[in-house]
């Protein structure tokens, strides 16, 4: 119990598991005992999956429980598409928890956050968002081959900021040259700043206008950026 020995929401007890609290109805609002049952057996103290997103920044011996639940969520906990209820529920803190550093690298970890993007029925777009965040924290360069593939995948209005700022980390050409291509898009101050992470050279003439630009954010982030990348 080292990574969920304090956090809100921890079950107390020897029998917390026969004493369920009477708010927590099994297969109501985000509570399942499978799961939670699942979960005791790795050692990890929890009724809902939202208390351990809330909770401890790393969960690492959770984490093929939770691989495993949301690769088989639908057949678990069957329904019609797209589900807006406890299915949704269970779903999003499965996501929620895979955020974590210890599935760096974790190739089956990727591909289900990847699969969870690519979902049809699209998903609701937090639960998009959770799993780019995931895909940003635990790529690395290896990765980016099936980051570019899934660029043109993204559902419209998908937060395109993760994807960005994990090309930042990859510090390649390629990776360079993606970036240039946001630097006239909404998400152009995170473009600057992945492009100063990546110390990417031959585009300070890119970057130079955008000390202009209306939104004094960006103006602010081109003006640093300036100071810190590569004179070409």
């Amino acid at each position: 119990m080292t990574h969920t020995s304090n956090y809100i929401g921890l079950p107390q007890g020897d029998g917390w598991m026969d004493n369920i609290p009477s708010q927590y109805v099994h297969g109501e609002h985000g509570f399942d005992e499978r799961i939670m049952r699942d979960l005791a057996e790795v050692g990890v103290r929890a009724y809902t999956l939202d208390d351990l997103a809330n909770g401890p920044a790393t969960i690492p011996e959770a984490i093929p429980v939770f691989v495993d639940w949301l690769s088989h969520l639908e057949e678990r906990i069957p329904g019609p598409e797209p589900d807006h209820g406890h299915r949704s529920i269970i779903r999003s803190g499965l996501i929620r928890n895979l955020i974590d550093p210890a599935a760096r690298g974790n190739q089956q970890v990727i591909d289900l956050l990847i699969s969870q993007v690519k979902h049809q029925p699209p998903l609701p777009s937090r639960q998009i968002d959770w799993a780019l965040g995931g895909l940003k924290l635990i790529c690395g360069p290896k990765e980016f081959s099936k980051i570019v593939a899934l660029i043109p995948s993204l559902p419209t209005g998908a937060l395109v900021i993760p994807i960005i700022q994990y090309l930042g980390k990859v510090k390649t050409q390629a990776s360079h040259q993606l970036l240039v291509g946001y630097l006239d898009g909404p998400a152009r101050e995170f473009a600057i700043k992945a492009l100063v992470q990546a110390k990417a050279p031959n585009v300070r003439h890119l970057v130079e206008p955008l000390v202009q630009d209306p939104d004094a954010s960006v103006r602010k982030a081109a003006r640093r950026a300036m100071e810190r990348l590569p004179h070409d």
